[in-house]
């Protein structure tokens, strides 16, 4: 008998669970040809990505290779990137031109960044969803507080360190709370010319409260811990337009050197366009089976749809969320529901309850809710270490992760920015003139914790910063510079 072709495309939460039950069972490798496809060729472990952006976590430990798995596995791992998906010939388009035909297709692509239509959030924003995207974070909050260490006015320093955060969901809190615990520990210690005044932090959420799917009480924790530390929090503050270095909360300016986007998630255009039933951010509905639907409601056989892509009701009727604790579990359920069919055998529906949620405030607190008990600060912290590390996918990552953690407790973190300027700063940052607009340099300069504001909260009075075209630099200065 032929083996049956089986397509997963993606290699996240979802697609390697699948991937990993079948190849644990000699039925199914028996009865099914198994092509896994990833525009990349490793695995990464998003919940530490916050971790990565300030190195409490080191990159390579979040990531683990897909070929690695395919090859004990005995799947065929392509790393290539789905372009078009063909429901009625069954054929799916790569890039290159390549074409892979199959009787069952799962699609786990997850997500992209959701802009929700904002004019100039897309072009003005750095989103947050890849390792590199963590990486360039980093490195960047790294560079301006060289660039500022070394700005002649106190004005400059806090435009350059002015941080904006859109989106106050668990991702964008965790990022505020790692970034200001690595600005208070170890940058502004090591950059005496920056007071902790010259720093702000900013969240903007548009909801009623931070991380709106958490308890009103853990809500109100993150809230004031996050404040006690000197963020800004802006509540009910719905971002209208973005340009660059500035967003508008209605007809409201607010500026920010760096503006970065947390505010959600939806499917890629590969998903979204397929002609199928699409709820209203754009995931296919899919039946208790996690098949599709097509617009008549019928489900089709040999399609599942899995992870942040679908579409699943839940029994209030409403749709389960789009987390990672998700994926896992529809990823489970289909690589079980394909094995038993390679056995000749059927699955019942798929059911999935919550377990909870871990928010991770810096290496002294956490909140979490796991089956219904709730816990904060440094014993939550712990729970939060040890759950994360359960989930690592392989022996060697969890030892290494393990090993992050235990040092990060006893050690800084490492401020070594090692990217090329030109990938984490644009042309006109490049170019920026330090140098006091008004002359005479900045005569009230002191050490990261003297004077000024005794909090992160510095005022929102900011100069012009000038930058200068390169044919105009001579010799390390600048002359005939453009105001921004």
């Amino acid at each position: 008998m032929s083996l049956r072709k089986l397509i997963i495309l993606g290699g996240g939460f979802g697609g390697l669970d699948v991937a990993r039950s079948i190849g644990k069972s000699g039925a199914a490798r028996g009865y099914w040809d198994t092509r896994l496809i990833d525009k990349e060729n490793f695995f990464q472990f998003n919940p530490l990505l916050p971790a990565v952006a300030v190195g409490a976590v080191e990159t390579r430990h979040i990531v683990y290779p897909l070929r690695t798995m395919a090859a004990h596995r005995r799947i065929r791992f392509l790393k290539n990137k789905a372009m078009q998906i063909d429901l009625e010939r069954r054929l799916v388009t790569l890039h290159n031109g390549l074409v892979e035909s199959y009787d069952t297709l799962v699609v786990a692509v997850g997500s992209v960044t959701n802009y929700y239509g904002v004019p100039g959030a897309a072009e003005h924003t750095l989103c947050f969803k890849t390792i590199v995207d963590a990486m360039k974070l980093r490195a960047r909050v790294v560079e301006l507080f060289e660039m500022a260490e070394q700005a002649e006015s106190e004005e400059q320093r806090r435009r350059l360190l002015s941080f904006a955060i859109v989106g106050g969901g668990v991702t964008g809190v965790e990022v505020a709370a790692e970034l200001t615990e690595m600005a208070r520990e170890t940058l502004l210690p090591r950059y005496p010319g920056i007071r902790r005044s010259d720093l702000t932090v900013t969240i903007i959420e548009s909801g009623g409260r931070l991380v709106g799917a958490a308890r009103p009480a853990h809500s109100a924790y993150v809230l004031r811990f996050l404040e006690r530390r000197g963020v800004r929090v802006r509540l009910g503050s719905q971002v209208t337009r973005v340009e660059p270095r500035r967003l508008f909360v209605g007809d409201e300016p607010v500026e920010a050197f760096t503006i970065l986007w947390t505010a959600g998630v939806c499917p890629p255009a590969l998903v979204r366009e397929l002609p199928l039933s699409h709820a209203a951010d754009g995931r296919v509905i899919v039946d208790d089976r996690l098949r599709a639907l097509d617009p008549k409601g019928a489900a089709l056989e040999d399609v599942y749809v899995i992870g942040d892509c679908a579409a699943s009701r839940r029994a209030d009727g409403r749709y389960q969320p789009a987390l990672s604790q998700t994926a896992i579990a529809m990823g489970h359920y289909v690589g079980g529901r394909l094995v038993r069919r390679a056995r000749g055998l059927d699955t019942g529906p798929f059911t999935f309850h919550e377990v909870g949620y871990i928010i991770s405030l810096g290496k002294h607190s956490s909140v979490l809710d796991l089956f219904g008990i709730p816990l904060s600060g440094r014993l939550a912290w712990l729970a939060w270490a040890a759950a994360y590390l359960i989930k690592m996918v392989g022996f060697r990552k969890q030892i290494e992760v393990g090993l992050d953690h235990l040092t990060h407790l006893v050690f800084e973190h490492d401020t070594a920015q090692i990217l090329a300027r030109k990938n984490v700063l644009t042309d006109d940052e490049l170019n920026l003139t330090l140098a006091d607009p008004a002359g005479g340099g900045d005569g009230a300069r002191g050490g990261a914790g003297g004077g000024g504001e005794s909090a992160m909260t510095g005022g929102t009075r900011m100069s012009c910063l000038h930058f200068a075209p390169d044919s105009a630099r001579v010799a390390g200065k600048s002359r005939g510079a453009r105001a921004w």
